[in-house]
């Protein structure tokens, strides 16, 4: 940066030492090729200099924003799950990659090119009080009311870039959720309101967008140019008038018209990165939003003990938003090693237990214990790796078997996976794929009952004590779930489970049996006694066909 704007600053008194020695008749045939040479040396280092600025700039630009993402991830990640229900995935993704795109000119080149025009500022306003105190003093005061405009200017477009990308992260949002319910629009045959839908977003990112540019952007740069062409003009004038009184040459003359041309480019360029200042604060107030909401509390000292665990939910009561609770006292105790199928009318907040057991959402009041410990005192780290859930919605990676099962997880051994397989009786199916573990799966090339099955397998991987199966074969047609349960048998032996189902038919092998109505424990007991029981909630339930 300093030898580019070192020979910005010196090729003007190149030139005014080849007009000055040309109008005077002392510059010989040597002398001009000497001036040219150096002129067109300076020339190359000084765009030769520029280019590889650039390219550390770049560097840094990339390494510091993808150290920034992966903070910023990892702190979403880490938010309590209610937080994700404030916005669209979509949004997220904007929120994440394109807000911290915005800094990557603050990170890298701000502080750089906002030096680097300033020294050549300096050196334009220094040179001119050696060449003419009254130019220099023209030229420093202008320079002044100048940027104090400019900054005054810029400042209207903070707000202006900030509604400009919430704008678009709303609109990436509205996208993203349109794409996933791709299926269901078609069957529905509402393509049409979804892309009526999306005109509407679509205007109110066109109009954020032009706001932004008009104050943010042609304002800042319309304000720039005009400064530079008054300078140029007074200075100019100032010039000539010295000139025609003999004080200066006309090489001179030139010099001052030069400098405050290289002033323009100076002022475009600050202006510029005033411009990309208000995109990044508008980026960075918004990334400041994410890592200002506190994360789930991952900290605990308590340890869970070895083994089959019991599991009670004392008075448990919790709502995802103040005054409207979805549980509310509800009481239950599951001894150590035994099944627990809990049944309910959809919304009674079945789905809620699972997440109160994985420790996914926290009670409002009373607790949640494993083992006789509060869930409450156990890190985050140690809860998940004692309690594994599968729900109907198989999360897959587009990665292979292998990595699908493991996690990415490089210390599972092949024995261990090889082990959970066989335990299922999955190792003809693996064997059936084209290239085994290897093989590249996704959720959109694999049945809902293959991915409940990878899922399954995760689960005897990390062998957990506590195993939640939420609805977990609510998608499945009745062969697969069959084949389900069959492998379901050998997943939960020895280990304690709640097996939360809609279709009754799932809870034949579990040993109790709790009915939740409207966030209320209304029955418990032994699945055979409660059948039998003609009075009972449950039998109630199977008569009507499991509805």
């Amino acid at each position: 940066m300093l030898g580019a704007t070192g020979a910005t600053l010196a090729s003007p008194f190149v030139v005014r030492e080849f007009i000055d020695g040309v109008t005077t008749g002392t510059l010989d045939v040597a002398g001009s090729a000497r001036l040219v040479v150096l002129f067109g040396v300076l020339g190359v280092a000084r765009y030769a200099l520029s280019a590889g600025e650039a390219g550390v700039a770049e560097s840094v630009a990339w390494r510091s924003t993808n150290r920034l993402r992966e903070d910023v991830l990892q702190h979403a990640m880490d938010l309590p799950l209610e937080r994700h229900h404030d916005a669209a995935p979509g949004e997220w993704v904007e929120r994440v990659d394109g807000d911290i795109g915005l800094l990557s000119n603050l990170f890298s080149r701000f502080v750089i090119t906002i030096v680097g025009e300033a020294l050549i500022v300096v050196g334009v306003v220094t040179a001119l009080f050696a060449v003419d105190w009254r130019v220099g003093l023209l030229f420093l005061v202008c320079l002044l009311v100048g940027l104090a405009g400019l900054r005054w200017v810029a400042g209207w477009g903070r707000d202006a870039y900030r509604d400009s990308r919430g704008a678009v992260a709303r609109f990436m949002g509205y996208v993203e959720e349109r794409l996933r319910g791709t299926e269901d629009l078609q069957a529905l045959g509402a393509v049409g309101h979804a892309m009526d839908g999306l005109k509407a977003r679509h205007r109110g990112v066109l109009r954020t967008d032009l706001r932004a540019a008009l104050v943010g952007s042609s304002l800042v740069w319309a304000s720039a140019s005009l400064f530079t062409a008054l300078v140029t003009a007074l200075a100019l004038g100032l010039a000539g008038l010295r000139f025609g009184q003999g004080a200066m040459t006309i090489g001179t003359v030139y010099l001052v018209f030069a400098f405050t041309q290289q002033l323009q480019e100076p002022l475009i360029r600050l202006s510029h990165q005033l411009q990309d200042y208000q995109r990044a604060m508008a980026g960075l107030s918004r990334t400041r939003e994410i890592l200002d909401m506190p994360v789930e509390p991952r900290t605990g000292t308590a340890v869970l003990p070895a083994g089959p665990r019991d599991v009670t939910l004392d008075r448990v009561t919790f709502g995802y938003t103040p005054g409207h609770p979805v549980l509310t006292d509800l009481s239950l105790e599951l001894p150590a090693g035994r099944t627990l199928g809990v049944v309910g009318r959809t919304g009674a907040g079945k789905s809620t237990v699972a997440k109160l057991l994985a420790g996914l959402v926290r009670p409002d009041a009373g607790a949640v214990r494993i083992g006789g410990v509060d869930t409450a005192q156990v890190s985050v780290t140690d809860l998940r790796a004692a309690v594994a859930v599968v729900t109907q919605d198989v999360f897959l990676l587009d990665a292979t078997v292998r990595d699908n099962i493991t996690l990415m997880d490089p210390d599972v051994s092949d024995g261990r996976l090889t082990a959970a397989l066989e335990a299922l009786g999955l190792t003809d199916w693996v064997g059936r794929l084209p290239s085994g573990l290897d093989t590249r799966v996704s959720e959109h090339v694999m049945s809902a009952g293959e991915a409940q099955l990878l899922a399954l397998t995760r689960v005897l991987i990390h062998d957990p004590s506590l195993v939640v199966l939420d609805e977990a074969s609510a998608r499945l047609d009745p062969e697969t779930e069959r084949r389900l349960d069959a492998a379901l048998r050998p997943a939960l032996a020895g280990r304690t489970a709640v097996v939360i189902a809609h279709r009754l038919a799932t809870l034949d092998s579990v040993d109790l049996v709790a009915v939740i109505d409207d966030g209320r424990l209304v029955e418990i007991g032994p699945r055979d006694r409660l059948s039998a029981d003609r009075g009972s909630r449950f039998a109630t339930m199977l008569q009507q066909g499991g509805s």
